[in-house]
C-alpha cells in the first residue's frame, strides 16, 4: 500500500496512515516479545528466521527456472556488462551493499558476539557468516532473473524494463506482478511474503539488540530491569519509524535515508572502527589478545593485510569520492511514476543525518579523556596529600613521568580492568585477579593501570598458560 501512494514528492508527507501504522506497530510487538529475553528467546525464534527463507528460494527456484523465458533472465543475471563494471559507483554501491548485507557497523555483531563463550573461535564463525551472506546473494539472484525473465517473456518486454528495478520497488512490485503470472500464483505469494517477512523480522532483531544491548552495558543498573528495556526501546523505535507510513511513496523516503545513512556514514563509521583496533589499540595487541582467546595468532598476516592497509585506504576511498561527487538526490521515472528530484533542503537534512551517525566517535572520546584527565589530576593530589612509602610495586619506578594531558590519553586507549565477557571462569591468571577487585579508591585503580591487563604485555597470563602448559584452566585465587 504504501509503495502505491500517489504522492511521489519527498515534500508531500502528510499523517500516518492508520493501516500501516497498525501493521508497523504489530511488528514492533512481535520484535518485542521475541528479544524481551535475549538471546535465550531469540536465538530460538532465529532458527525459523535463518532456516525457512532458504527453503522458499530453493522452491521458488526451481518452479521459476521450468518456467519460459527464465534462461532469458538467468543469462541477464550472470553475463557481466563490462561497461558497468568499468564505472567507480558500481563498486561504490557494492560496497555499501556488503555493509548493509553483513550488518557490518551497525553494532549488531558487536552485540551478539558479547554472548559467546571466551575462547570462541570466532574466526571460523566470521568465515562461515561471510560465505554464507556471499552465497545467499547469488542464489537470491538466480530465483528473482530467472523469475523477471520469464515475466518479460510473458509481457514481451525486455528483461532490462524488470531487472533495473530495485529495494522495495523490485520486491513489492516487480516480483510480485511476475509471482502473479505463474500457475498456483496465491501459493508462491504466500510463500513469498512470509519469506519477506521472516527477512524483515530477523534483521530487526539484531538491530533492536544494538541499542537494548549499549544501554544494559553501559548502565548496569538496568541488567535487572531488561524488560522494560527492551519495552522503552520499542516504543521509541516505533514513533521513530511512523513517518515511513506517511503518504509519500516509501521509495522515495527510502532511497533519501539510506543515501545518507548507510552509503555514506556506515563506510565512515567502518573506517573508525578498523582504525582505532589497527592504530590506536596497536594491532600487536589485538593479535595478543586473539592469542589468549584462542591459543594462536588466528590469521595474523591476512588480517595486518586487511585491517591495517587495504579496508582503511579503501574506506577512505569511497568516503571521499561520495564527498567529492555528492550532488542534489532524484529519483529515476519507473513503476507509473515520473523522474523526482529531491528538495534543495533535503540536502541539508541528509548531512544533518550524517553527522548524528557518527558524531557520537568523537564526542565519546572526548568526554572519556575529560574524565581521565581529571581522574589522574585527583590520583595526582592523593599521592601528594598521603603518607608516603617505600612498600610500592619496584615496577612503579619504571614508569617515566609524562604530561597529564598525555597521560590522559594514553589511559583512554587502554583497555579496561572489566573488558572482555564478564563470566570469570573465562579469565585466568591476572584477569581474574582484576575481576576480584571492587575497590573504587583511586590509589588501587592506579596499580591496575601500571599493569597492562592485555594480552600484549600480560606476564601473569604467559606464566600461566604459555610457559606452564599444565597451568589449570580456571580462575586462580589470588588474596
Amino acid at each position: 500500500q504504501l509503495l502505491l501512494n500517489k504522492s511521489n514528492k519527498f515534500e508531500d508527507f502528510g499523517r500516518p496512515r492508520a493501516y500501516p501504522a497498525v501493521s508497523l506497530l504489530l511488528a514492533w510487538i512481535i520484535v518485542g516479545a521475541c528479544i524481551i529475553r535475549g538471546v535465550k528467546s531469540s536465538g530460538k525464534v532465529a532458527y525459523f528466521t535463518a532456516i525457512f527463507p532458504y527453503i522458499v528460494l530453493l522452491v521458488l527456484i526451481i518452479q521459476s527456472s521450468l518456467l519460459n523465458g527464465a534462461i532469458q533472465g538467468i543469462k541477464y543475471y550472470v553475463i557481466p556488462r563490462w561497461e558497468l563494471v568499468a564505472k567507480f559507483e558500481t563498486w561504490q554501491a557494492a560496497a555499501s551493499q556488503v555493509f548493509f548485507s553483513l550488518g557490518l557497523s551497525f553494532g549488531s555483531l558487536m552485540a551478539y558476539s558479547a554472548s559467546n563463550k571466551f575462547n570462541n573461535n570466532f574466526f571460523r564463525q566470521m568465515c562461515i557468516v561471510v560465505s554464507c551472506d556471499c552465497f545467499t546473494g547469488v542464489f537470491a539472484g538466480f530465483a528473482v532473473f530467472a523469475t523477471i525473465g520469464y515475466l518479460s517473456t510473458e509481457l514481451k518486454e525486455s528483461v532490462s524494463k524488470y531487472a533495473d528495478a530495485s529495494g522495495p520497488g523490485l520486491a513489492f512490485i516487480t516480483y510480485p506482478e511476475a509471482i502473479a503470472h505463474m500457475p498456483a500464483s496465491s501459493l508462491f505469494s504466500i510463500l513469498f511474503f512470509l519469506m519477506l517477512l521472516a527477512l524483515g523480522l530477523g534483521s530487526q532483531f539484531a538491530l533492536t539488540d544494538v541499542p537494548i544491548t549499549s544501554i544494559l552495558e553501559l548502565f548496569p543498573r538496568f541488567k535487572s530491569q531488561r524488560e522494560l528495556t527492551v519495552i522503552i526501546t520499542c516504543v521509541v523505535s516505533f514513533l521513530i519509524s511512523l513517518p515511513f507510513t506517511c503518504p509519500v511513496r516509501i521509495e522515495v523516503f527510502l532511497n533519501f535515508i539510506s543515501e545518507y545513512r548507510t552509503n555514506i556514514s556506515m563506510v565512515v563509521v567502518g573506517f573508525f572502527e578498523v582504525y582505532v583496533i589497527a592504530y590506536v589499540y596497536g594491532f600487536n595487541r589485538f593479535m595478543n589478545d586473539v592469542k589468549m582467546m584462542l591459543g594462536k595468532r588466528a590469521a595474523e598476516y591476512y588480517l595486518f593485510l586487511t585491517w591495517c592497509i587495504l579496508s582503511p585506504i579503501i574506506m577512505l576511498v569511497i568516503t571521499f569520492s561520495n564527498l567529492l561527487t555528492s550532488k542534489q538526490m532524484s529519483n529515476g521515472a519507473g513503476a507509473g511514476y515520473e523522474a523526482y528530484v529531491y528538495p534543495g533542503w533535503s540536502t541539508i537534512v541528509g548531512w544533518c543525518i550524517f553527522v548524528a551517525c557518527i558524531i557520537p566517535i568523537p564526542l565519546l572520546f572526548i568526554i572519556n579523556y575529560i574524565q581521565e584527565y581529571f581522574s589522574l589530576r585527583r590520583k595526582e593530589i592523593i599521592r601528594s596529600t598521603g603518607p608516603s612509602t617505600d612498600n610500592g610495586s619496584p615496577d612503579d619506578n619504571n614508569y617515566p613521568e609524562k604530561p597529564r594531558y598525555i597521560e590522559a590519553f594514553t589511559q583512554n586507549n587502554a583497555p579496561r580492568y572489566d573488558w572482555g565477557p564478564k563470566k570469570s571462569i573465562n579469565h585466568i591468571g591476572l584477569y581474574a585477579y582484576l575481576k576480584t577487585v571492587e575497590s573504587k579508591d583511586a590509589i588501587v585503580l592506579d596499580r591496575i593501570t601500571n599493569v597492562s591487563n592485555d594480552g600484549y604485555s600480560n606476564r601473569s597470563y604467559q606464566e600461566d598458560c604459555i610457559s606452564n602448559k599444565n597451568a589449570p584452566q580456571t580462575p586462580i585465587e589470588r588474596h
